[in-house]
């Protein structure tokens, strides 16, 4: 059988390096060895460029990118959980924003700035407060089926109890 190519043809060292710590204060302390980890058996060589399959990855490209994305992705944006409510909070606040700063006299670059501003950061809060909320939930979620199903077994284990004791009574009568 062929001898594996990945493994390191230097011979292992039997012992590992014996190195000292940083004295503190010119007080001596004994030397620790430092562990030394094996080369692992799927690295491949550093600049080889190829994978564990035996081929080169396919360089990723812009147009790659932008062919990945389907229009109907953007038809169905709305329907995602959270990016309803954020959006319709995004579109009040860059609404109000931007309407408070245009009737302050503000010039309508900078109104359009602060309504767009206004918007995406609301927008991401209130997608980031709803993805939190819905965490939160499915943990509590989660805690309550923990409950129910410990309640459910502990309330069998009594059934099971109860019916022992009145066949072991059926049985003594």
């Amino acid at each position: 059988m062929a001898a594996d190519t990945r493994e390191d043809t230097s011979p292992p060292s039997s012992t590992p390096s014996q190195t000292k710590p940083p004295s503190s204060q010119g007080k001596e302390t004994e030397a620790y060895a430092v562990p030394t980890l094996p080369q692992n058996a799927n690295a491949l060589p550093a600049a080889s460029g190829l994978n564990t399959a035996g081929g080169k990855p396919k360089e990723a490209s812009l147009f790659d990118a932008l062919r990945s994305i389907r229009m109907s992705e953007f038809k169905e944006v709305h329907k995602k959980p959270c990016v309803r409510d954020a959006l319709l909070t995004g579109i009040g606040g860059g609404f109000g924003i931007g309407g408070v700063r245009a009737i302050l006299g503000a010039p309508v670059w900078k109104t359009c700035n602060w309504a767009v501003g206004s918007f995406v950061f609301g927008s991401f809060l209130m997608y980031e407060f709803c993805q939190r909320k819905r965490l939160l939930e499915r943990q509590g979620l989660k805690r309550a089926v923990e409950v129910i199903d410990r309640k459910k077994t502990e309330k069998q284990m009594k059934a099971e109890e109860a019916r022992a004791a009145r066949r072991k009574a059926k049985e003594e009568a």
